[in-house]
């Protein structure tokens, strides 16, 4: 098992570069992985599902939030009058806060910052219903998979080996939220119905390569 822990996910690498440095310029070790489904149903590559997650020890966590924010409260103070996140509107900051998993650690102090300048005041408690209702945003599972479960029931009943890999992906298919928690992607009852896809699959496959090695005799 390893023993680094995700500290952030981002949408990209680009965007964990301020994070990277900071780790690099401190000398705290990290790794860093692609976090992206194990098996895409739709067979190709799709970048909005997957994330650049940046991973540090455990017993680093916190020297890392408290280095962020030092660096943070340095870099906002002067930040440029023409930085883009002055142009967002209050509702566009406050997503920013909602959604600290799609930006860098700069840019949602910035957030708060210009909020605070707007009079619109970020109190603690409010940071942490934010992120309570992220998380509760994140942990929901994806709409009804309908599409890919018809699919699967037919490709299944064709003896097709793709039908195991479907209803696998259904099945236990898993993402990690900003706080290290594992959730179930798919809801229970498209779970089901991949777990059924994979065992029909498994059933028709065994069953078709029987039925041509008896025809074969």
């Amino acid at each position: 098992m390893s023993e680094f822990q995700s500290y952030q996910r981002f949408p990209n690498v680009e965007v964990a570069q301020p994070l990277l440095q900071l780790l690099h310029q401190h000398a705290i070790p990290y790794e860093t992985i692609l976090d992206q489904p194990r098996i895409d149903p739709s067979f190709a590559f799709n970048p909005t599902n997957s994330y650049f997650v940046v991973q540090v020890r455990p017993t680093d966590m916190e020297a890392v939030r408290a280095l962020e924010r030092a660096i943070d409260e340095e870099l906002t103070a002067t930040a440029p009058a023409d930085h883009y996140l002055f142009r967002f509107t209050e509702e566009e900051l406050l997503d920013v806060l909602l959604k600290p998993d799609e930006w860098n650690s700069f840019d949602v102090a910035l957030a708060r910052r210009i909020l605070h300048q707007r009079g619109q005041e970020v109190s603690p408690a409010l940071i942490e219903r934010l992120r309570l209702q992220r998380l509760h945003d994140l942990a929901q599972p994806e709409p009804s998979q309908k599409a890919w479960v018809l699919f699967g029931y037919a490709v299944a009943l064709l003896g097709g080996l793709v039908a195991m890999f479907i209803g696998w992906h259904l099945y236990r298919h898993t993402r990690q939220l900003p706080d290290c928690r594992i959730v179930r992607a798919f809801s229970r009852a498209d779970q089901a119905h991949g777990l059924r896809i994979l065992m029909l699959g498994v059933v028709c496959f065994v069953g078709s390569v029987a039925w041509r090695l008896l025809g074969g005799e």
